[in-house]
């Protein structure tokens, strides 16, 4: 037994040091890689295990916390997938291939790769090698460089991954889908769903005790296989029409029995679709057509699509019944070959109407979306025949009736289109486009750099596998090695593939610049082309837009561009005459009201509005005293503000049109030249736009009929002071009152 002074040892220190005259490990960064199989198993134990305990690992065994590099993107990522299909993966490789690492640590090496091929495994050992970076496992430390001992850490590297891999192939794949597939080729079935119109037989004995022959085969379940029948006889009637069978059957039935009430008896089970249209649970349109050709309705059982047993369970359809509706939808037989008695419903369909219509389709018509149900669905396009304008149409899918809602397309396309226009010019702004040049050459450059350091390791394991055959003799052995040689030119043949995408990517932005060329021109005739080049310019841009309805009246628009970004939209529903109010809008312009806001501060909320739409919404609103009691009022009713600046920059005497309304102002100025006793000229030339006779009746309206004006007669009824000037040649002399000019300077000024 040792003493006391014997019993205690200072603790190992942990040794970073390799052979072969290689410098310590810690002299450069380490990678620490976890990742966790399933979405299921991010989170738990085994998680901290690979992260808190191997990153203080690494701090014990010498790497500052600012060298130890944390990949962890590939949580829920399986370990079987390919080095680019793990986001992890991908970018360990880059930091290898880049040499900005010295080393790799991992929790084990199926955290790496459970690659049954070998190829992802060698490609990665092949990296590693040229890069000089090891290893790190808490059993073993792998250095594929070392001269002498690179061939057996290489060997026990690959030996672990495909342990692992066979864990998968053998225990998961082999025995649980072997056992499924052996029921189905059994004709039994296991596990997925049960066709309507069949339930599963679940008693393994009978009630005597003896062996049930139909354990687990599909028996006829009444409720539903009569629905089904009638279904097939449905679409027979209407001679192939799936169309015409689907809308009747939404509209009229027949319907499966509720799910819910409608039950097998004990021992059988259901596993059916349970989907409700409108009036009640039926197919769908590709549900239908799925089901008058599935040939386990006359008895035989399906295996990967194709006939497993013929007659392996009762049929619930007759045979003639099945086959007319077979020979109207599929165009092989039963055994795959080219079906000689297939003849298809044509309909009649109508010619082109879009030539004779005053309008073109919708520019965005296929990239209008909306949510159904959590799915985004497309937008229909249709032709609005009373109104004479295409809209584009939500309507629930299978249910023909169902038009959940519709907006004219024109003034959507001309948001969207607006949008477009502003992109166009900032994508191809002479800054912005040389930042994604350089953005994209540089990503180019890296992918081009990592799958050529994928393909140079992959070149070389297929040299080994080729030397090797020198020294076989074994033909199960060379058999085996013709087969890795064989996955390996797969593997090679599907780099291939990504390094030249990588370059049609670069020649795809070549095709961008000579976009620019041609679209910077269109800018400016916009309005001028073609529909067909406008789709061009669209679809380089525009991914897709997604519409959704709020209120009763508004639409809001999310356009995806195809650089991944996002704009939005709120617009308010319009005719061809008007423009909706949003309730944000209605809120802010009561807001204004009740703050006593001036007409030109309202008008300044909504710029793109003339004045008589916001008089008519306020009328609606609060009333028409709500309106007179807003005053001064210097924008005319059919002027928006940016029209009114326009007017008033003018700085000219000009007060209103003819047909315009009277404002305080004016009002106050033409009782001032009245009892000032101005005459007939002096009164017509302080409103010039006026005629006379609007003129006389405002007066009239306001001081009776019996008004007397100085030297009445000179001007005629329909005209204004410019038509008696052309008329008579009269220069006009005399005076104004002094109102007249303080109120045309009030005018002149911008608010």
């Amino acid at each position: 037994m040792a003493t006391t002074r014997e019993r205690y040892k200072a603790p190992a220190k942990a040794s970073n040091v390799l052979g072969s005259g290689r410098p310590t490990l810690t002299d450069r960064p380490v990678a620490a890689y976890y990742r966790q199989s399933t979405l299921e198993q991010v989170g738990n134990i085994s998680t901290q295990l690979q992260t808190v305990d191997m990153v203080a690992e690494l701090k014990r065994r010498g790497w500052k916390p600012s060298d130890i590099i944390l990949v962890d993107m590939d949580a829920g990522v399986s370990g079987t997938k390919k080095i680019d299909e793990r986001p992890g993966m991908k970018y360990l490789f880059e930091l290898i291939s880049d040499g900005r690492i010295g080393a790799v640590a991992c929790e084990d090496e199926d955290r790496l790769f459970r690659d049954v091929t070998q190829i992802q495994v060698n490609i990665f050992i092949e990296a590693c090698r040229i890069a000089r970076v090891v290893v790190l496992t808490p059993s073993m430390v792998y250095d594929f460089a070392d001269e002498q001992l690179s061939t057996f850490h290489a060997r026990q590297f690959r030996f672990k991954c495909e342990l692992a891999a066979e864990y998968i192939s053998t225990f998961v794949k082999g025995k649980l889908h072997r056992a499924k597939r052996r029921l189905a080729l059994e004709g039994r079935w296991f596990g997925a769903g049960v066709s309507p119109g069949y339930m599963i037989d679940t008693r393994k004995t009978l009630p005597d005790g003896s062996q049930n022959p139909v354990w687990r085969k599909y028996v006829p379940f009444t409720p539903f296989a009569d629905v089904v029948l009638e279904y097939f006889r449905l679409f027979n009637s209407y001679a192939g029409n799936l169309h015409a069978t689907v809308r009747h059957i939404h509209l009229h039935g027949p319907y499966y029995p509720d799910p819910q009430i409608c039950q097998p008896p004990t021992g059988f089970r259901v596993l059916y679709p349970k989907k409700r249209f409108k009036r009640g649970y039926c197919p769908g349109i590709h549900g239908l057509q799925g089901m008058l050709t599935n040939a386990v309705y006359i008895g035989h059982w399906l295996l990967d699509d194709a006939i497993a047993i013929y007659n392996n369970h009762p049929p619930v359809v007759p045979e003639d019944v099945f086959w007319e509706a077979f020979n109207y939808l599929s165009r092989v037989t039963l055994e795959g070959k080219p079906n000689p008695h297939y003849r298809p419903f044509l309909e009649r369909t109508r010619p082109m109407a879009e030539a004779t219509r005053p309008k073109e389709r919708p520019l965005f018509s296929g990239l209008m979306y909306w949510n159904y149900e959590g799915t985004w669905r497309k937008l229909g396009t249709s032709w609005a025949a009373q109104q004479l304008h295409y809209v584009y149409q939500a309507t629930a899918p299978e249910q023909f009736d169902d038009y959940r809602w519709r907006r004219s397309a024109e003034y959507i396309d001309l948001a969207i289109t607006g949008l477009l226009l502003q992109r166009i010019r900032a994508t191809f702004d002479e800054a912005v486009w040389n930042e994604a040049l350089s953005s994209f050459s540089e990503t180019f450059q890296k992918d081009r750099k990592r799958i050529a350091s994928q393909l140079q390791g992959l070149e070389r394991y297929m040299d080994n596998q080729i030397n090797s055959l020198d020294v076989l003799t074994n033909p199960e052995m060379i058999k085996g090695v013709e087969a890795r040689y064989e996955e390996a030119q797969t593997e090679h043949r599907r780099l291939s593939a990504e390094l030249a995408n990588a370059t049609a990517e670069a020649d795809r932005l070549q095709a961008m610049a000579d976009l620019r060329t041609s679209c910077l021109p269109a800018l400016e005739t916009w309005d001028e082309l073609e529909r067909d080049k406008k789709r061009v310019i669209v679809r380089a841009f525009v991914d897709r837009v997604e519409a959704t309805t709020i209120g009763s009246n508004g639409l809001g628009l999310k356009i995806h561009w195809r650089d991944q970004s996002v704009d939005e939209l709120v617009l308010a529903r319009q005719t061809a005459t008007a423009r909706d109010w949003l309730p944000d809008e209605i809120r802010q312009l009561l807001r204004l009201v009740d703050n006593q806001a001036t007409q030109v501060e309202i008008a300044v909320a909504f710029p793109d509005r003339n004045w008589q739409a916001i008089r008519h919404r306020l009328w609606k609103l609060r009333g028409k005293r709500c309106v007179e009691a807003i005053d001064p009022k210097p924008i005319r009713d059919n002027e928006t503000y940016p029209m009114y600046l326009a007017r008033v920059s003018k700085a000219t005497l000009e007060q209103a049109g003819s047909g315009d309304r009277w404002n305080s102002a004016e009002e106050l100025q033409l009782l001032d030249l009245l009892d000032s006793e101005a005459t007939q000229v002096e009164i017509a030339a302080a409103f010039p736009t006026r005629r006379w006779w609007r003129i006389r009746a405002k007066l009239t309206k306001m001081r009776g009929d019996k008004v007397r004006i100085p030297e009445v007669g000179k001007i005629k009824r329909n005209e204004t002071i410019a038509d008696y000037r052309a008329r008579t040649g009269e220069e006009i002399e005399g005076r104004l009152p002094v109102a007249v000019h303080e109120i045309n300077c009030h005018r002149n000024c911008p608010a």
